[in-house]
């Protein structure tokens, strides 16, 4: 989702509050930052001087023929070109180590932040877009913290002690080259304004062609089986394309201020050169003192290229700060901690008239006026045709969002006055396509209680009838399952994502059509794992398939948002009512 406009005041406004967050993540570099500064002024003072070397040598060779002035100045050139060699290295090493440092913090920050949204947040936002946050803008920021501020500094220094030291050598000669520095310093204004907003733009068409790419590569299979390869080259090229004109824009602006820099610049040479050679025939001037002035001349011309490249490269580093700090101090709707703790819990849900639409599209109503009891230890299957709001009741338990109306109540609390993380420490989910991590099996199953034993996971791999083919594996427990546990099978997966669920040992379950997807023989040995996963618990099974409806204690018929039927499996066939019928139309499978 792109980022609002804003206004020509907090456009101006912007790059002011986005250094002003920087300034923190040095604060712990600063020892380091204040050596590199001295460096910094040891290296400048070095290039500095090396110039009235150079007007030593130049008169001494012509006006004063002293080949002793002339070599102790080379000597002298030489032991400056050493000292300024070790202050560029220290003073770049220490601003390099000390932007990564900062721009490390800002990584985590930014993805700590990311993690704490409510989902109703990440609906709204594309994944390849958050990751263009995470890897480009805050390369972007890296280069200016690492690499830009350092040179920038640098070469302001040596630019104002160049001035400095020209209008010691010739104030009549400085204000000829003076004379270009109000238009220059116009330009880089007018360009900074330009290449930030131009900046921001091609960041965010960079993070819609990476979006498109992690689309596409994430549902490899997909596009394989429908042989959609050049279709997905042509919409990743039509994003990076628009990237690219957007880059070229940039990389243009960059180019003419660059170009009219440079050329305003060595324009006011040619007019020194002329002045002052007219000066050195008047004997107003000597050779050295002009060629010195010469020399702190390309100094500063070089050093206002430079800072030219620099003012871009800090505009488009203020462009990715804009980006990510909006991010980093976005407060989430929905806490991740806070609230009330039970001491113990039964197990009794309610949903109280509960009315709900999702954030994205509140003028849909999904639920309406649901009216839905659970009592502990009761296991109740929902059914319904697709779209009838099974799903949602149970995102509403977790707690991934909240009703528009109504409550839901954990043993009479309602969950918006529960701590949202002990929650769901106490909600077990089993969803028709659980969700591994590229890690090992024991790493997946140890997901819900990360310090639990290797026996304890062998334990909780037993009860969801999947040790022994994880002890099949050559690694058994360290095998890795691949990108989102591509590396095992439907009822393989299935069965690990159980195994995590009895490892956590929640009070609660939630079975989201957890057999739907499976063969004969992997659903018998997932339905025997979760009969015994529900045993003693309260659990709430979105259910397609008979043979886990039958098991139920109570059938709950969910169509269009309402509850129409309640009851037992036989009592509600019997009826020939709404369930009769989706038993009849097969729309539960046996």
């Amino acid at each position: 989702m792109p980022a609002p406009e804003l206004s020509s005041g907090a456009r101006a406004a912007a790059p002011r509050a986005s250094l002003r967050r920087l300034w923190p993540l040095f604060r712990e570099e600063r020892p380091a930052l204040a050596l590199a500064t001295l460096l910094l002024l040891v290296g400048s003072l070095a290039a500095l001087a090396y110039p009235q070397g150079v007007r030593i040598i130049v008169d001494g060779a012509t006006s004063r023929r002293d080949p002793a002035a002339v070599r102790d100045a080379a000597l002298l050139l030489g032991a400056l070109a050493v000292l300024q060699g070790l202050a560029v290295a220290g003073r770049a090493w220490l601003f390099g180590v000390a932007g990564e440092r900062g721009v490390r913090r800002v990584r985590e920050q930014l993805f700590r932040s990311l993690v704490s949204q409510e989902v109703a947040f990440f609906d709204g936002q594309r994944t390849g877009a958050l990751q263009s946050r995470l890897a480009s803008d805050t390369a972007a920021l890296q280069a200016l913290l690492s690499s830009q501020l350092s040179m920038a500094l640098r070469n302001g220094v040596q630019v104002a002690g160049a001035l400095a030291l020209l209008v010691y050598t010739s104030p009549r000669l400085t204000a000829v080259m003076l004379s270009v520095i109000p238009a220059v310093a116009f330009g880089a204004v007018f360009y900074g304004r330009k290449i930030r907003g131009l900046s921001r733009r091609s960041q965010d068409a960079l993070a819609e062609a990476g979006h498109v790419a992690e689309e596409s590569l994430s549902a490899i299979r997909t596009v394989r089986a429908f042989a959609a390869e050049d279709a997905e080259d042509r919409r990743y090229g039509a994003a990076v394309a628009r990237a690219f004109a957007l880059a070229r824009a940039r990389v243009l602006a960059g180019s003419v201020f660059l170009g009219a820099t440079y050329a305003g610049v060595y324009a006011a040479i040619a007019v020194v050169l002329g002045y002052g050679g007219a000066l050195v025939a008047q004997g107003a001037l000597t050779a050295g003192a002009l060629t010195a002035f010469l020399v702190y001349t390309l100094l500063i011309a070089m050093g206002l290229g430079t800072l030219a490249d620099n003012w871009a490269e800090a505009m488009r580093g203020l462009g990715a700060a804009e980006r990510v700090f909006e991010l980093v101090d976005r407060a989430p709707a929905m806490a991740l901690r806070g609230g009330r703790r039970l001491e113990r819990v039964a197990g009794r849900v309610a949903f109280e008239d509960v009315r709900f639409s999702y954030p994205l599209r509140p003028e849909a109503e999904v639920l309406h006026g649901i009216e839905l009891v659970v009592e502990p230890g009761e296991v109740v299957a929902l059914v319904g045709p697709s779209g009838a709001g099974k799903s949602t009741l149970g995102a509403l338990l977790v707690r991934l969002y909240d009703p528009s109306a109504g409550r839901v109540t954990l043993d009479g609390h309602d969950l918006r006055e529960l701590d949202p993380s002990w929650l769901r420490a106490q909600v077990g989910v089993v969803s028709q396509e659980p969700v591994l991590f590229s890690t090992s099996v024991a790493e997946n199953v140890r997901y819900g209680r990360p310090g639990a034993s290797d026996a304890e996971v062998r334990e909780a791999l037993a009860g969801a009838n999947a040790l022994d083919f994880v002890q099949g594996f050559p690694d058994g427990l360290a095998t890795r399952v691949g990108e989102r546990g591509q590396q095992l099978s439907g009822g393989q997966k299935q069965r690990v994502a159980i195994a995590r669920a009895i490892l956590k040992d929640p009070r609660l379950l939630l079975l989201d059509e957890a057999t739907s997807a499976l063969d004969a023989g992997s659903e018998a040995l997932v339905q025997e794992a979760l009969a015994r996963l529900m045993r003693g618990r309260t659990a709430i099974v979105i259910a397609h398939r008979l043979s886990t409806v039958v098991g139920a204690d109570r059938v709950v018929v969910i169509d269009g948002g309402r509850v129409i039927e309640s009851g037992g499996h036989a009592a509600l066939v019997s009826r020939g009512g709404a369930y009769a019928r989706l038993v009849e139309r097969q729309v539960l499978r046996g």
